[in-house]
C-alpha cells in the first residue's frame, strides 16, 4: 500500500481502553507484574469478530459478485497473519506496546492478538460504522463506502463523486421523520431531542461524506466522573456535551452539533 492511500488510524478516545489495548498480558505476572494491569483479550475477542463481520460484509457486496466458497478463501487470504502485520508496521504500533518482553513483537500470533485488541476498542469506543471506513480502505484504497457505511460499487461503476461539502450543520436523513411528540408546544422553545441518538448523528454524517468524532475528558472522582465531550465535524468543533458519563455527553454533544439553530454552542 502506498503511503497517501493509508487511511488514519482511528483514536481510542477512552483512556482505560486506550492503556488496555497497549499493555500485554506479560505484566500480569512475574517481576514485571502491574497492579494496574488491564486484559486486552476481551477486546481482541470482540475485534477478531468485528473484524470477520466487516471483511465479510465487504466481500459480499463487492462487485463482481463472488460464490460463498471464494468469500471464505478471499477473507483467509485478506486476514492472514502477514497482513496483519503489515499493518500493524504501517501504523508503527508495535513501538507503542507495553510489555515484559519485547521478543513478543516477533511472535505472529501475539501481533494478531494485539491488532485485535485494537479493532475491538475502536468498535467499544466508537461503533461498527468507524471500524468499517477503516478496514476496508486497508483492504481496498479506492473502494467507496454508502451512507450506511457498507461497501458499495467500486468507482468504475458510479459517476464521479462531487467534492465533500465545507462543513455545515447536520440536516436529517431524507428518510427520517422526528415524532412529533418530540416537538414542544411552543414556537420559540427549542424541540426536544431525546429521540436523536448518536447513530442516527453519525449516519447523517456519513450521508454528507462528512468526518466526525468524539474527544472525552472525565472530570471529578474516580468513582462518579463527569464528562465533557465535544464532537469535531471535518476537524471543526461542532457541539459540547456532558453528563454522567461518557455516552450521555456523547449524545449530547452530537445532538448540538446536528441542531446549532436549536442550541446554541458552548
Amino acid at each position: 500500500m502506498n503511503p497517501q492511500d493509508l487511511p488514519p488510524l482511528p483514536r481510542i478516545e477512552d483512556t482505560e481502553l486506550f492503556m488496555t489495548v497497549y499493555t500485554h498480558h506479560s505484566l500480569s505476572t512475574g517481576p514485571y507484574a502491574e497492579t494496574t494491569y488491564r486484559d486486552s483479550g476481551r477486546l481482541a475477542e470482540v475485534g477478531e469478530k468485528v473484524l470477520d463481520l466487516t471483511v465479510t460484509d465487504y466481500l459480499y457486496r463487492r462487485k463482481p459478485v463472488i460464490d460463498a466458497q471464494s468469500i471464505t478463501k478471499e477473507r483467509r487470504d485478506i486476514l492472514a497473519d502477514e497482513t496483519i502485520i503489515q499493518w500493524l508496521n504501517l501504523y508503527n504500533l508495535k513501538a507503542k506496546l507495553r510489555a515484559a518482553d519485547l521478543t513478543i513483537l516477533q511472535d505472529p500470533q501475539e501481533m494478531r492478538k494485539y491488532f485485535l485488541a485494537y479493532v475491538g476498542a475502536v468498535f467499544v469506543s466508537n461503533d461498527i460504522l468507524t471500524v468499517q471506513n477503516w478496514i476496508v480502505r486497508l483492504i481496498d484504497p479506492h473502494y467507496t463506502l454508502n451512507s450506511q457505511g457498507f461497501p458499495s460499487m467500486p468507482p468504475q461503476y458510479n459517476a464521479p463523486h462531487p467534492a465533500p461539502p465545507q462543513s455545515s450543520p447536520l440536516s436529517f436523513p431524507p428518510t427520517y421523520h422526528p415524532p412529533a411528540s418530540s416537538m414542544t408546544s411552543t414556537s420559540d422553545a427549542p424541540p426536544n431531542l431525546s429521540w436523536l441518538t448518536l447513530s442516527v448523528v453519525n449516519q447523517a454524517a456519513a450521508q454528507k461524506r462528512m468526518r466526525i468524532h468524539y474527544q472525552g475528558t472525565p472530570v471529578g472522582a474516580d468513582h462518579s466522573p463527569t464528562w465533557t465531550v465535544r464532537c469535531f465535524i471535518n476537524d471543526q468543533e461542532r457541539g459540547v456535551g456532558t453528563g454522567k458519563n461518557k455516552k450521555l455527553a456523547q449524545e449530547e454533544a452530537a445532538r448540538k452539533a446536528y441542531a446549532p439553530s436549536y442550541i446554541s454552542f458552548e
